[in-house]
């Protein structure tokens, strides 16, 4: 009897033991998957929000602080790109300090959530977004997405027609989270 005992028991721990090693693989598939998933999902978040409107569900997939230096770093590259090309006795004035003076108060402004808000209502003059044609305008991109590294996520948007015109949208982890951080927007406005 004692000898029946020890062998259901053995069985019983062999089953607990691979049970056990089937139910931990499996949480940590699910967990590992949800974590390569999540800056997809983040992408999504952002895609139904725009779509919805909803510039509160935007808002929370943005992180504004870094968000606002790319912008203002894109931008005045782009300003002084144009500047260096131009010559003229009113851009050989302008430095990169008076460039970031013109452009930095505009884009803490709009790159806000409120400054969100008001683009995605239409309430900022000259700055209409049309959100109508939004997946027949994406079906006019080139995407490739993917990561760069274990904290960035990269969306390269390239335009069909003019190969050239490219924008990418760098997500960065926030803790398990992804947030958009970055707008690289170097090859968009030709010089």
């Amino acid at each position: 009897m004692l000898n029946s005992l020890a062998e259901k028991l053995k069985s019983i721990d062999k089953k607990t033991i691979i049970i056990g090693t089937a139910v931990t693989t499996g949480i940590v598939a699910i967990a590992g998957g949800g974590a390569y998933y999540s800056p997809y999902l983040t992408l999504n978040n952002m895609k139904n929000a725009t779509e919805n409107r909803n510039p509160d569900a935007l808002s929370q997939e943005i992180d504004f602080p870094s968000l606002r230096v790319s912008i203002k770093d894109n931008i005045k590259a782009q300003i002084l790109k144009q500047i260096a090309g131009a010559r003229t006795a009113t851009t050989a004035k302008m430095t990169p300090e008076l460039v970031e003076k013109m452009v930095g108060p505009t884009i803490d402004k709009l790159v806000t959530p409120e400054g969100i808000e008001q683009l995605m209502q239409d309430k900022v003059p000259g700055a209409k977004i049309d959100l109508s044609n939004l997946d027949r305008d994406m079906a006019k991109s080139d995407i490739k997405m993917g990561y760069e590294s274990l904290d960035r996520f990269v969306v390269h948007i390239t335009d069909k027609v003019d190969r050239s015109k490219d924008v990418s949208l760098i997500l960065k982890r926030d803790g398990l989270a992804w947030k958009l951080a970055g707008i690289d927007i170097s090859k968009l406005v030709d010089s």
